[in-house]
């Protein structure tokens, strides 16, 4: 075993330097019709060669945004702006309609909303936040906190669960760190933008937000994995809460073809359209 061992290192090196060779002949070939450019051109000195160093560490450069991200995390106004009475009264209309359907036919999901909040969470919330809140979102808040938890609480069609302040600074924080890690420009506007402010939540990280933008606090939706929209909204929260109120009261369709319906729990489901 060890004779034959020995005749195939032979065989081995004879064949590299057969190779070798080879390589050596086509490469004075291909370079003979230049060999006078080649001994005319400055040579550099011979230096001697650097054993190579690798690194095992990851890359560390990762993208960076270039252009504002509009979030101001924790930077928002201290005091909230006055609410119009005209905002407030128009706001508690249309919960008045939706809270009385709801007693009568879904008194489980009518305990889902929570008591008013206080000005002073409402104003915490738009400080964490980083971003004025409209004069109509602060009057949903004074009306209720949000709802409790997702389940069989009420929600706009087709899932969008009103957020609590809690939720809205929350939420506004995670949407803002995502935006400015990613660092993708095109994702600034587009995704999200650090004006948004958060509004309601589906429970599988897409909802309703109001771009203040401009300060007007038009309505849009977002989706975590595409894109803002703002073509199958109306232009207002309480716009849509109104349309809500319709819907119950008549059996529907609101929104994209959804019909409320009453569970066996007594709560409220909206209908997908067939």
């Amino acid at each position: 075993m060890r004779k034959g061992w020995g005749r195939a290192v032979v065989i081995a090196v004879a064949s590299v330097v057969i190779v070798l060779g080879l390589v050596f002949a086509v490469t004075v070939r291909g370079g003979r019709d230049k060999g006078a450019q080649w001994y005319a051109a400055p040579q550099t000195a011979p230096t001697t060669p650097r054993t190579p160093s690798y690194s095992t560490a990851a890359p560390t450069t990762r993208p960076t945004l270039t252009v504002d991200s509009g979030c101001r995390l924790g930077q928002g106004p201290a005091a909230l702006d006055p609410v119009p009475e005209a905002t407030t009264r128009r706001v508690n209309a249309a919960w008045d309609r939706v809270e009385r359907w709801l007693e009568a036919n879904a008194p489980t999901t009518a305990a889902s909303l929570r008591p008013p909040a206080t000005l002073a969470k409402i104003a915490k919330a738009q400080r964490e936040t980083g971003v004025v809140f409209p004069a109509e979102l602060v009057a949903f808040l004074l009306r209720h906190d949000g709802v409790s938890g997702i389940g069989d609480s009420f929600a706009l069609p087709p899932f969008e669960h009103l957020a609590s302040t809690e939720t809205i600074a929350s939420q506004a924080k995670v949407m803002c760190e995502v935006l400015i890690s990613g660092g993708w420009d095109d994702s600034v506007g587009s995704w999200w933008h650090g004006r948004f402010v958060p509004v309601a939540v589906d429970g599988g990280g897409d909802g309703l937000f109001l771009d203040q933008r401009t300060g007007t606090g038009r309505l849009g939706d977002w989706n975590h994995e595409g894109s803002v929209s703002f073509d199958h909204r109306p232009a207002t929260l309480t716009e849509l809460l109104e349309r809500t109120a319709s819907a119950l009261e008549t059996g529907g369709p609101t929104d994209g073809g959804y019909r409320p319906v009453v569970t066996g729990n007594r709560a409220l489901d909206w209908e997908f359209p067939r």
